[in-house]
C-alpha cells in the first residue's frame, strides 16, 4: 500500500470514529516546522523527514504534503463539528471557507480555531492555507456545505495569496530614491490589476452564495499591517530590492490593504449579503505580536475572532441564526478537499477541455464561435462530447477531470489550470469549426507553437483516431510531422506542468449543413468520444516525454486563429453576430453572473462603480504612469543592450500634447499625463486589459502606454482637440504585429525609438488631414522617429525588419522634412 493510501485510511478510519485526538496525533506525527511556507499564505510545516522519503515522485513535485496537512486538519474540524451537531446543538450552524489566517494546521490556533472553541458554534470547515480565492471560486464546495449544514452564515478569508503570491509584491514596487515617500514608491497601475484580479473572484463567490443560497450572510475580512523582516522571502527581500527602507515599507504595506478593504467595503454595497469585518488596528500589538511576515501570534489570532465573535452577534440580534439549521442531509459528508490527482493515485489523469461556454467572453476564451445553420452552438456539442469520452476513458481505468460540466466559461489560463493543479498527464481542449465561406470540411489537431515532444506525439495519436473513425479530412496532412501549430492561451506551456502533453482538437465543421445534421445523431456524437478516447490511449501507451518552456498567452481556436489571419474579427470572418447568446442553451443550469472581463478575470457589471473608492478613482493617466515606471524599472544597469530598456527612451516618452519629459516621481508623470488625457473618451477602455494584452505579446523596448499617444492636435487647444479616443477593443488584435515589428526596428537601431502616432479615431484623422483608409483607423499603424540618425537610415532598418518575417508586411513610408517613417502591417 503507498504511503498516501496508507493516510488516507488512517483519515477515513479516524472520521468513522468520531476520533478527533486521533487526527490531531497524525498531525503532530508526520509534520513539523519549516523554514519558510512556500507560498506566501502557506503554512511553514513541512512533512518529517522520514515520512517526505515514502511520498511518491509525483506527490514530492506538488503541494501534496501541505495538501495532505489541510486535508487531516479539515477531518480533525469535521469530526469536531459532527459531534458538535450530533449532540442535540442549538447554537450558531456556520461553513467558513479561507487561506492559511482560517487554517494554519499545527503550530498556531488560528481564527476558526479560535471560534471553534466556543460552545455555542459548529462549523463546517473548507479552508486550506495556501488557497486563493481563484481556488475558491472554481471549487465551488461552499455550495454543497451551505446546503447539507442548512448553515445561515459563511466566513470567508482570502486574498493575501492573490496579492503576495508569485513575486506579485515585487510589481508594486518602484525604486526608492531620496526623498520619495510611500505613494512614489507604490506602482498603482500594476497594484489595480492584481487587486481587481482579487476581487473579480471574491465577487463571484458573493454572487454565487446570493444566487444559491439567498438568505445566507457572508462575512469577510481584509489583513492587519504585518512587519517586513530582514531578508523576508515575501515582504523584506522585495522591499530590500528596491532600496525600500522597511518602516516605508510597512507604509506601503499599509497602501495595498486599505486599497483591497475598500474594495471589500464596496463589495458590501453591491451585495447585501456580504459584511466587511475589519481587522485594521485589532490585530497588531508591535512586531512581537507576529509569527511570521503574513501570520499573527495566537494572541493576535484571537483578537482577530472576537472581531468575528462581534459580527457573528450583530447578526444574532437580526434573528439570522433562527432559521430551520437542518440542511438537507444529517449528517453531513465531509467536504472533499481538491488534492492534486497524481499524489492520489497512480494511474493516468486527463483533462478535457469542452471549449467555450457561458454568455460572453472570459479571459479570452469565446463564450462560443461556431454555428450550426439551424442555430447548434459549438459550445453545447463541446461539452457533450467531453462527456462522452470521459465515460469512455473512465471505463478503461483512468482518471479523468473535466474544466467544465455546465454551461459557464473559464479564461484560458485558467482551464490550463486545472490540468496544471491535477498534474495531468494529457490535456484536450475540444472545439469545432468553422469558415468563411462555410463550406470546409475536415478535421485538425494543434499544438502550441513552443511546443513539447510530448504534445506532439499527443497531437498525431489523436489526429490519426478522429480521421480513422470520422473518415473527413486529414487538415493536419502535409504539415511537418503531421503537426499543426498556433499560439493557442489554452495551450500556453507556461501555464501547464511540463509533464502534460496538450493539444486543441478541432473535430469537424459545424456550419456545414450536413455535418449539422450527424452532429445530432447520438450514434456519432459516441463514435467522436470513442474516437478521442482511443487517440489520447494509444499516445499513453507510449510512454511520457516532457519539455518544460515559455509561452505567450494566444488566441482560442482555430476560427480565432483564421479570423486574425484574415485581419478580421471573429463576427466579420463567420460573417453573422455572436455578440447575443441564448438563455437556454442548456436547460437546467443556473444562468452565470453578468459579467466583464477585467484584466483577463470576470468582475460584475458594478464594477466601474466600485472603482471610485473614497480614495478616489485611479485614473487612467495615473494607470499610464505606472506601467511606464514598471518598465523604467525592469532596467538594470549591469544589462545589456539585448535584454534592458533604454534609460533615456523612457525619460523622453513622446505621449502627445508637446510632452517630452517623463522622468520623474510616479505623481509627477501622472499629474503630466492627466493633461495630455483630460479631454480623452476612455468609456469602456480598462488599461488593466490593454496592458495585459501588450505584456503577452513580448516586446522588449516598448510599454503598453507609449501605444496610445493621442497626438499634439488632440491636446487641450490643438486644433482637432478631443477628437481622438482610446483604441476599441476589437482592434486591439491589428497593432500586435506592427508592435512586434517597431520592437525589432529599434532593437536594429539600438537607440531610443519614439511613437508619434498611433491609433487614430475617423473624426481626429479627418480632421488631421489622414488618408481616407488610413492604416491608423484600424490600429495597425505606428509614426515614429529615433534620437540618432535620420529618416533615410531609420527606413532601411525597417525595410530589413519587414523583409525578416512574413508576419511585418506593410507599407513603409519616409517622410523627411517631419524626419519620421510609417510602418503598418497589412500585409
Amino acid at each position: 500500500m503507498s504511503f498516501e493510501a496508507e493516510l488516507q485510511q488512517k483519515i477515513d478510519a479516524a472520521v468513522a470514529d468520531l476520533d478527533e485526538r486521533a487526527l490531531q496525533q497524525m498531525l503532530e506525527e508526520y509534520y513539523e516546522k519549516a523554514e519558510e511556507s512556500q507560498k506566501p499564505f502557506d503554512a511553514a510545516i513541512e512533512l518529517r523527514p522520514e515520512f517526505r522519503e515514502q511520498l511518491s515522485e509525483a506527490a514530492l513535485e506538488s503541494d501534496a504534503a501541505l495538501n495532505w496537512a489541510n486535508r487531516i486538519a479539515r477531518a480533525r474540524r469535521y469530526v469536531a463539528y459532527q459531534r458538535k451537531r450530533g449532540g442535540g446543538f442549538n447554537g450558531m450552524v456556520i461553513v467558513e471557507e479561507g487561506d492559511s489566517w482560517f487554517q494554519y494546521p499545527l503550530l498556531l490556533d488560528d481564527v476558526i480555531d479560535q471560534l471553534s472553541s466556543d460552545p455555542d458554534k459548529a462549523i463546517l470547515s473548507l479552508s486550506g492555507a495556501g488557497d486563493l480565492v481563484e481556488d475558491m471560486a472554481r471549487r465551488r464546495e461552499y455550495l454543497d456545505a451551505l446546503r447539507t449544514s442548512g448553515a445561515p452564515v459563511m466566513l470567508m478569508s482570502g486574498g493575501g495569496n492573490d496579492l503576495l503570491g508569485d513575486g506579485r509584491f515585487a510589481r508594486f514596487l518602484l525604486p526608492y530614491q531620496p526623498g520619495a515617500t510611500a505613494k512614489d514608491v507604490l506602482n498603482v497601475g500594476a497594484l489595480e490589476q492584481d487587486l481587481r484580479h482579487a476581487v473579480s473572484y471574491y465577487l463571484a463567490v458573493l454572487e454565487d452564495v446570493r444566487k444559491h443560497h439567498p438568505n445566507v450572510r457572508v462575512l469577510g475580512h481584509a489583513y492587519d499591517i504585518p512587519y517586513p523582516e530582514v531578508g523576508g522571502r515575501w515582504l523584506g527581500g522585495p522591499l530590500d530590492a528596491k532600496g525600500i527602507p522597511h518602516d516605508m515599507g510597512r507604509e506601503v504595506i499599509g497602501l495595498i490593504l486599505d486599497r483591497f478593504g475598500q474594495y471589500l467595503r464596496r463589495a458590501g454595497e453591491l451585495y447585501p449579503n456580504f459584511s466587511f469585518v475589519d481587522l485594521r488596528g485589532k490585530v497588531d500589538r508591535g512586531k512581537q505580536s507576529w509569527h511570521d511576515e503574513l501570520h499573527p501570534k495566537n494572541p493576535g489570532y484571537a483578537r482577530a475572532a472576537d472581531e468575528f465573535r462581534k459580527a457573528l452577534a450583530q447578526l444574532a440580534t437580526e434573528g439570522v441564526f433562527e432559521g430551520d439549521t437542518t440542511g438537507d442531509l444529517h449528517p453531513v459528508e465531509l467536504p472533499a478537499l481538491v488534492l492534486p490527482e497524481a499524489a492520489r493515485t497512480g494511474g493516468s489523469v486527463i483533462v478535457l477541455d469542452p471549449g467555450h461556454g457561458g454568455t460572453q467572453k472570459e479571459g479570452g476564451s469565446s463564450w462560443n464561435n461556431a454555428i450550426g445553420p439551424r442555430g447548434t452552438l459549438e459550445k453545447v456539442l463541446t461539452l457533450d462530447v467531453a462527456c462522452r469520452a470521459r465515460k469512455v476513458l473512465e471505463s478503461r481505468g483512468h482518471r479523468v477531470i473535466q474544466t467544465r460540466d455546465d454551461d459557464h466559461n473559464l479564461g484560458l489560463s485558467a482551464r490550463a489550470a486545472v490540468a496544471r493543479d491535477a498534474h495531468a498527464n494529457v490535456f484536450v481542449s475540444i472545439h469545432f469549426n468553422a469558415s468563411d465561406r462555410h463550406n470546409a470540411q475536415g478535421t485538425e489537431t494543434f499544438v502550441h507553437t513552443r511546443n513539447a515532444p510530448a504534445s506532439r506525439r499527443l497531437c498525431r495519436t489523436v489526429q490519426a483516431a478522429m480521421v480513422a473513425a470520422l473518415g473527413l479530412r486529414d487538415r493536419n496532412a502535409g504539415h511537418p510531422e503531421g503537426v499543426k501549430e498556433a499560439g493557442y492561451g489554452v495551450l500556453n506551456p507556461a501555464s501547464h506542468g511540463q509533464d502534460t502533453a496538450c493539444v486543441l482538437h478541432e473535430v469537424s465543421f459545424l456550419d456545414r449543413t450536413d455535418e449539422e445534421a450527424r452532429l445530432q445523431s447520438p450514434a456519432y456524437l459516441d463514435r467522436i468520444a470513442t474516437a478521442l478516447a482511443d487517440g489520447i490511449d494509444a499516445y499513453l501507451a507510449g510512454g511520457f516525454e516532457s519539455d518544460g518552456m515559455e509561452a505567450e498567452e494566444g488566441i482560442g481556436d482555430a476560427i480565432e486563429l483564421s479570423a486574425q489571419e484574415a485581419g478580421l474579427t471573429v463576427v466579420s470572418y463567420l460573417g453573422f453576430a455572436q455578440a447575443t447568446p441564448p438563455t437556454d442553451a442548456l436547460p437546467d443550469v443556473p444562468a452565470p453572473v453578468s459579467i466583464i472581463s477585467v484584466g483577463g478575470n470576470a468582475l460584475p457589471d458594478d464594477v466601474p462603480e466600485m472603482l471610485a473608492v473614497e480614495s478616489g478613482t485611479v485614473s487612467l493617466a495615473q494607470q499610464i504612469a505606472g506601467n511606464l515606471a514598471q518598465q523604467r524599472a525592469l532596467m538594470s544597469p549591469t544589462s545589456t543592450a539585448e535584454d534592458t530598456y533604454d534609460v533615456n527612451e523612457f525619460a523622453q516618452v513622446a505621449i502627445g500634447s508637446g510632452l517630452d519629459q517623463l522622468g520623474g516621481s510616479f505623481e509627477t508623470n501622472a499629474a503630466a499625463l492627466e493633461a495630455v488625457f483630460a479631454n480623452v473618451a476612455t468609456a469602456g477602455f480598462d488599461f488593466g486589459q490593454f496592458e495585459a494584452f501588450i505584456g503577452q505579446l513580448g516586446l522588449r523596448n516598448f510599454a503598453a502606454g507609449e501605444f496610445l499617444v493621442m497626438g499634439n492636435s488632440n491636446a487641450p487647444g490643438g486644433r482637432c482637440a478631443g477628437l481622438n479616443h482610446m483604441p476599441p477593443r476589437d482592434l486591439w488584435p491589428n497593432i500586435a504585429n506592427t508592435a512586434r515589428m517597431i520592437d525589432e526596428i529599434r532593437q536594429r537601431l539600438n537607440a531610443p525609438v519614439h511613437i508619434l502616432s498611433c491609433y487614430r479615431a475617423p473624426d481626429y484623422n479627418r480632421c488631421i488631414g489622414g488618408a481616407g483608409a488610413s492604416q491608423h483607423m484600424r490600429f495597425n499603424a505606428i509614426d515614429w522617429h529615433c534620437d540618432t540618425g535620420g529618416p533615410t537610415a531609420w527606413e532601411r532598418v525597417a525595410m530589413q525588419v519587414r523583409d525578416s518575417d512574413p508576419r511585418f508586411r506593410g507599407w513603409i513610408g519616409r517622410y523627411d522634412r517631419q524626419r519620421f517613417v510609417h510602418i503598418d502591417t497589412r500585409g
